[in-house]
């Protein structure tokens, strides 16, 4: 039968002292290198992040009504919050959806918004132009926010009489 030692000697340095963390959860910017994608054309032919940005106004203005006109005591206070959180998650799902997407090849130029209107989109099942690709992506988004500043007016002149 096989026994152990009482005693085991080791050689121990400074750096053994030092602890070591047994994950990483946010990796260097370098390790992103691994997941992008370039693909040659895509700043000609996909979605300009001035549509994009434009998408995030029209919701940020939408929210900005919520809580103009809804938000009068702690309870709707509440209700707001949980929308607010709901389309940060929204938009970091979009952000991040635009961060694993295909990347421009390095010096390839961005076309101007006028040309990314004129020009084509290329979606997943067609090629649209940019001004149709622009008004599936706001139009509704648009509504909505109109809408919501329209009920918000309404329900705040029905409480007033």
């Amino acid at each position: 039968m096989a026994t152990l030692p009482r005693q085991v000697d080791h050689d121990v340095s400074a750096d053994d002292l030092i602890p070591r963390p047994m994950l990483t959860l946010v990796h260097d910017v370098d390790d992103y290198d691994a997941i992008e994608r370039t693909a040659p054309g895509v700043a000609s032919r996909g979605v300009h992040p001035g549509a994009l940005l434009g998408l995030v106004g029209i919701y940020a203005t939408m929210l900005t009504s919520f809580w103009t006109f809804f938000a009068r005591d702690t309870s709707a206070g509440l209700v707001m919050t949980m929308v607010t959180v709901l389309m940060i998650v929204y938009f970091g799902l979009i952000v991040g959806g635009i961060l694993a997407a295909d990347a421009a090849m390095p010096g390839e130029r961005q076309r101007s918004f006028r040309e990314f209107l004129a020009g084509p989109v290329e979606t997943l099942n067609d090629v649209v132009t940019g001004r149709q690709a622009v008004i599936q992506m706001l139009f509704l988004p648009a509504c909505m926010a109109v809408l919501a500043a329209v009920i918000g007016i309404i329900a705040r002149v029905s409480q007033m009489g």
